[in-house]
């Protein structure tokens, strides 16, 4: 049978009656073999039955197609973490896990094959019954985020198999981000695993329609990345669901919190704590962490405190060292001070091991000292535990914590604390307990960082700790010679949980530098490239307005393009070795573009070209996409076109979460975004208003869609894609998210500055922890200060060496430059000078076309051409001169007075508005650079119009005042996108003389006016015709027109003309003019 299942993929039995398992090939994730490098050969368990675990594969039983797909995996042995999980959780209900192990370490398939093997039993049970009475799923699978949710159905789905006729059965059922009937019809019919996120599984269970009557094995999948307030939801709702029966609850996690114990309690009545990381299991055991930061030749002194306190007589110690050599000098020194030490060096002999074992059984006298090259040291009751050295690598020191492993408290046997186990932080060592001590010095620092992130999740660690290992940790990656990308997860939601992240979680000079081109505020309008997800975008910079400013274009790189043009048809060398932070040409399917190497993996010998090293870069032009690739296809890039800028550019937008809660976006979303955008009519423009910018992203509030409409001579906002996430429920705002994104780009920025003021933040904390004695000698042989004049004289030259060295820096960037400029004026004959020689001849062109258009015909303009130079060389008189100056003087006078008055303080804008009346009516229409601005509106005394935009005191304020001499009643208002629509009703329906010329921000709206004043000339023509008509004018007379109905004169050979009537003349307002003419 085992042969016939190796044999046939399918599974398919050759007996005719019996059922033809098939392979589901519908799931498009593809399973790759299991890699398990953080594997640990060691592990604790506790549970309040007794345990077994596995030590072969032959112990563990699983269906046949089962044991093919782990073989498919390479799972050939069993892993320390499985021996435990597998036997368990085969024993079926009422026995549930919670693993606390590192990542790759496989605690996913310790509970994978025995949730299948319960699917596949439940689907025979099914099968055994006259009537098929499965719905909803038998097992459920939580995952954190979308793509963990592939790769467990994938998993899944290899280890599920189905009959030939069971077309209906669906064996791994995913969400989808919409609600289809397909998936519901699916549901009916019977769910082998269900893999969700618990976002997905909250909106399922939203649904009345949807139980679970067959529910048998839950699993939470890393519920370390997962929110907490949507995992106490979901458990929640899971207890409601499975009343009648309880199912298997398996709990997966990176670190150990004393809540998940309690929820796998309220399921299963057997439950188990499995550790493969020991350093957790020291921590739920109730070991007490303690972190000391010295100098390497004081470490002894606070060792010495420690024994004091701590009595190598009542308490088993261990003290770990680096090397022999270390062990040895404190060996001289312990027994300098009365301990009797063990020493077990590497070359140890059996009488040292047989003194070893001694101590084990009875002695507790003595201070045993190793190093972590002795695994054959079978320590596990130790009470304390030095690491007077750090190890070479974190698995080594968290191996260390074997040594106390049976020394461990098993909560099963004591009452469950309600809490979490306190972390003593005090200075003074308690007796009681199990301890273990880390000391660090300047020449191990580099690992405080990681080991800081481990405590704080569990205990509470000194905020100047907190700050050293940041700075720490920022020097470490600086000087690193790869440089990933920004996590995308933490450019979205402001934090990134997942500790096996691979991309970058810290700012870089690089980051910092913008280059001249880069807007930092105002809007900005833009070209659409890409699409990533709907709050990621590429796109390329066109235009800039600045607050209160006019749109700018900003430099376009016309040569640029036909530069990468032409590289299509070089043939470029082979770029070796890649380098990060490089900038070379990467050869896709369709040709060559520019690409910044991110990432290359460790390359052995340098001088031997390869073409399979693995390389990640960015593409610079075509569009901003992460690529992975080999070196074989990297070409070297031209030196003209390393040095030039990008052309795309990233656009992310604050604050907009996906709805559901997730951590990441749908694929469909991102589509869905694209086909918004390219439904907008064309033409439109891309606008957005920035927020922050850093060197290859810029971060905005928000991003619309604007078009131009000729008849109201405006720009009008098509499309809000905030608004429009929001409203079809796949976006929400996130006020925490901007708060936690703005602080790691704003305050990361001032960390990095206080960090380059102080050269050496190790050193200088360290001489800060020395103990108070070699502070008070200190103190005392410290060297008085100088005071007076020789104070005086001492600042004076320090301030005149600062402003030496900063003079000095000056003239060497003006040196700099003026080289620069030099280069620049060389002769240059590349395709930009080429270019440039093009526009200029087009200009001259341009030039000589309108000068040859002016028409010499007309004499007023060839008088005016020859003789207005002539009238500016001139001089006049001495008496029109002195009468010309004095008339200057008065209008300098005048426009200083008008400036006075018009003085607005510097953060009030007067916005752009547009005007035109209506015989009963003053149409103003206000633009804003925003929409949904609050803002007010007010008619003062039935002549002055008031706007103002409302916010905070350091924020612009849009805001005018019109004085219109005029007489009106009442005014209303709304708003319409960036627009708001004022209407003020007049007192008299007439047409009133609408004076705004002085005021430069208002804009008449020329066809309404037209309209308006061509309405009234016909009135006016009608009028006399009526009156000519009725004989009031005497002379003529007017008749009607019986075909055309029309007014026609009795005199046809003279034409009539109505006289000019006076039209409103825009002019100057006088500010003595308080009232209406």
């Amino acid at each position: 049978m085992a042969e016939k299942f190796a044999a046939d993929d399918n599974n398919n039995n050759g007996d005719v009656d019996s059922l033809h398992y098939e392979v589901q090939e519908s799931f498009p994730f593809h399973v790759q073999p299991l890699l398990a490098p953080n594997c640990s050969e060691y592990a604790v368990a506790h549970s309040n039955v007794s345990l077994k675990p596995a030590c072969q594969m032959r112990e563990v039983s699983f269906l046949p197609h089962i044991m093919n797909a782990m073989r498919k995996l390479r799972l050939m042995q069993v892993l320390r973490v499985q021996s435990y999980a597998w036997p368990y959780l085969n024993q079926g209900s009422d026995h549930g896990v919670v693993i606390v192990s590192a990542p790759r370490s496989g605690r996913t398939l310790s509970y994978v094959p025995p949730l299948c093997q319960m699917v596949c039993k439940s689907l025979a049970e099914q099968r055994c019954r006259r009537r098929w009475e499965l719905k909803g799923p038998i097992a459920v699978v939580l995952a954190a985020d979308l793509g963990r949710v592939r790769q467990l159905g994938g998993l899944c789905n290899m280890m599920l198999r189905k009959a030939k006729n069971e077309e209906w059965l669906t064996l791994v059922l995913t969400v989808p981000s919409a609600q289809t009937q397909e998936f519901f019809l699916r549901w009916l019919n019977g769910v082998g695993c269900l893999v969700a996120t618990p976002a997905q599984f909250l909106w399922l269970c939203s649904s009345d329609l949807l139980k679970m009557p067959n529910l048998r094995f839950v699993a939470y999948d890393d519920v370390d990345l997962m929110q907490p307030e949507q995992l106490l939801q979901v458990h929640q709702q899971l207890l409601n669901l499975t009343r009648k029966q309880r199912p298997q609850l398996v709990i997966t996690s990176q670190s150990y919190n004393h809540k998940l114990l309690k929820m796998l309690q309220e399921f299963n009545a057997h439950p188990m704590l499995l550790f493969g990381d020991i350093l957790e299991a020291a921590v739920y055991g109730g070991v007490r962490m303690r972190m000391l930061l010295r100098k390497s030749e004081t470490k002894h002194e606070e060792l010495l405190r420690l024994l004091q306190q701590r009595s190598p007589h009542l308490l088993r110690t261990v003290i770990n060292c680096h090397t022999d050599a270390e062990i040895s000098d404190l060996v001289k020194i312990l027994e300098a001070h009365g301990y009797r030490c063990l020493p077990y060096y590497q070359t140890a002999g059996m009488e040292v091991r047989d003194h070893v074992l001694r101590w084990m059984r009875n002695t507790r006298g003595e201070l045993l000292l190793c190093t972590d090259d002795c695994p054959e040291l079978n320590i596990r009751h130790a009470e304390t535990l030095i690491h007077y050295s750090l190890s070479d690598s974190w698995s080594k020191f968290k191996l260390r914590h074997l040594s106390l492993a049976d020394n461990l408290r098993n909560q099963f046997e004591q009452s469950l604390a309600e809490g979490s186990v306190e972390q003593s932080t005090d200075k003074d060592y308690k007796s009681d307990g199990l301890l273990s001590l880390v000391f660090l010095d300047q020449t191990n620092h580099n690992q405080m960082p990681r080991l800081v992130d481990f405590l704080q999740m569990h205990q509470r660690v000194e905020e100047p700790i907190v700050l050293l290992a940041r700075q720490l940790r920022n020097q470490l990656e600086s000087l690193k010679c790869n440089e990933p990308a920004l996590c995308d997860v933490l450019l979205s939601l402001g934090h990134c949980g997942d500790t096996l992240c691979n991309q970058r979680h810290q700012l870089l000079p690089y980051d910092r530098l913008l280059p001249p081109q880069m807007p930092t505020q105002g809007d900005v309008k833009l070209q659409l490239v890409k699409v990533y997800s709907p709050t990621h975008y590429c796109v390329r910079l066109l235009e800039h307005l600045l607050p209160g400013g006019n749109w700018k274009p900003l430099p376009r790189q016309p040569a640029l393009e036909m530069k990468l043009q032409l590289l299509q048809s070089q043939n470029c060398c082979r770029h070796w070795p890649p380098k990060a932070k490089e900038i070379c040409t990467y050869r896709n399917e369709y040709g060559y573009e520019r690409v910044r190497i991110l990432r290359v993996a460790p390359i052995e010998r340098v001088n031997l070209s390869r073409t399979d090293v693995a390389v990640e870069v960015q593409a610079l032009d075509v569009d901003t996409r992460l690529i992975l690739t080999t070196s074989g296809k990297l070409y070297v890039c031209p030196e003209e076109l390393r040095n030039a800028l990008p052309l795309a550019i990233d656009l992310r937008i604050l604050g907009m979460v996906p709805y559901t809660g997730e951590r990441s976006w749908h694929e469909e979303d991102g589509r869905q975004c694209a086909d918004w955008l390219n439904a907008v009519p064309q033409p439109n423009i891309l606008q957005a208003s920035i927020a922050m910018s850093l060197s290859h992203t810029i971060f905005v509030h928000n991003l619309g869609v604007t078009s131009y409409a000729p008849s109201l001579q405006m720009h009008v906002r098509l499309f809000n894609m905030c608004q429009q996430l929001t409203r079809k429920k796949l976006a929400k705002k996130c006020d925490q998210a901007v708060d936690k994104l703005m602080k790691f780009l704003v305050d990361d920025q001032i960390k990095e500055q206080q960090q380059s003021a102080v050269e050496h933040p190790v050193e200088k904390h360290l001489e800060i922890q020395q103990p108070e004695k070699q502070k008070q000698i200190t103190k005392t042989t410290a060297v008085k200060a100088p005071a007076g004049r020789l104070s005086f004289f001492a600042k004076m030259a320090l301030q005149l060496g600062k402003e030496n060295r900063l003079r000095l820096e000056q003239q060497k960037q003006q040196k700099e430059l003026d080289q620069n400029a030099l280069k620049d004026k060389e002769t240059d004959y590349s395709v930009e000078s080429l270019y440039n020689c093009l526009m200029n001849c087009s200009l001259l062109d341009l030039q000589e076309q309108q000068l040859s258009a002016v028409d010499c015909n007309v004499p007023e303009e060839l008088l005016k051409q020859i003789i207005e130079p002539k009238l500016k060389t001139a001089k006049l008189p001495q008496v029109e001169q002195q009468r010309n100056k004095s008339k200057t003087t008065a209008a300098v006078v005048t426009q200083k007075a008008l400036d006075l008055q018009c003085q607005t303080p510097p953060n009030v804008v007067r916005p752009e508005v547009v005007y035109y009346q209506t015989a009963c009516t003053l149409e103003l229409q206000v633009i804003l650079p925003e929409a949904d601005m609050q803002y007010g509106a007010l008619l003062h005394n039935g002549r002055c119009i008031c706007f103002w935009t409302l916010g905070t005191s350091e924020s612009v304020t849009y805001q005018f005042t019109l004085n219109t001499h005029c007489p009106y009643q009442s005014l209303s208002h709304h708003m319409q996108g960036r627009t708001v629509y004022l209407s003020i009703l007049k007192a008299l329906a007439e047409t009133y003389p609408l004076e705004f010329s002085f005021y430069k921000f208002m804009k008449p709206q020329h066809e309404k006016l037209n309209g308006l004043e061509e309405q009234r000339r016909s009135h006016v023509s009608n009028f006399e015709k009526y009156l000519l008509h009725k004989g009031y004018i005497n002379g003529r007379s007017v008749k009607y027109s019986d075909d055309e109905h029309d007014f026609s004169s009795d005199d046809q050979s003279e034409e009539f003309i109505p006289e000019a009537c006076p039209e409103s003349v825009e002019r100057p307002i006088d500010l003595s003019e308080l009232i209406c003419d």
